[in-house]
């Protein structure tokens, strides 16, 4: 995808190296790593904020400060706003070295070998006009994402990940695949909730 002035913007494997380059080896919190993101598209903060919830992170609620992160960014993509801006509290969250490694370790090659498959193909689905409602979805995805269900972020993750590739190559396939995962997420997240509601049910008092 192009930016204004028709230039090709940088590759999101590119994007998460650079950012892993800079913060890496001292402190750096939420509104550092959007700030450094201020000058990148749209879909470079979506995938950047969405790799947390993928990638396995012992000891670190990621999926609670992320998915709290993403369902913010995500009602300013709804209300169409110039820019996207954290709380200062939950911008002040330090982010551990470990966690910038394995984002990068884990999915950055996986990152770039997808990048080589996607192209431009039913654009509409990645289109501005329809950014509002990919910030609907996104919103669902992060309230999934933030939600203390077992391995429940991965998939949300992941469907948020797809969602912003889709939108940096202007490929809608990417994005239905992305919108296909969302919809595994919810019907996952619906059969972990009722499946516990029916057992505790049935417990003996």
């Amino acid at each position: 995808m192009t930016d204004g002035s028709g230039e090709q913007p940088q590759a999101l494997s590119q994007v998460l190296e650079q950012l892993v380059v800079r913060l890496s080896g001292r402190k750096s919190s939420l509104a550092e790593l959007l700030d450094l993101l201020g000058h990148q598209a749209t879909a470079s903060i979506l995938l950047i904020f969405s790799i947390p919830a993928i990638v396995p992170t012992p000891g670190i609620p990621a999926g609670m400060i992320f998915g709290t992160a993403l369902a913010i960014l995500s009602l300013q993509l709804i209300a169409g706003a110039d820019g996207f801006y954290l709380p200062r509290r939950l911008g002040r969250v330090e982010l551990p070295d470990r966690l910038l490694k394995a984002m990068q370790v884990r999915l950055g090659p996986k990152l770039a070998w997808l990048e080589g498959w996607l192209h431009p193909r039913l654009s509409g689905l990645a289109s501005k006009g329809l950014s509002r409602l990919h910030g609907l979805f996104v919103l669902l995805m992060s309230l999934l994402i933030a939600l203390p269900i077992p391995f429940g972020n991965v998939l949300p993750g992941f469907a948020i990940f797809f969602i912003a590739l889709g939108l940096a190559q202007r490929d809608g396939v990417a994005v239905l695949i992305g919108l296909g995962l969302g919809v595994a997420a919810i019907a996952f997240s619906a059969f972990i909730f009722f499946g516990g509601w029916w057992l505790l049910e049935r417990l003996p008092i």
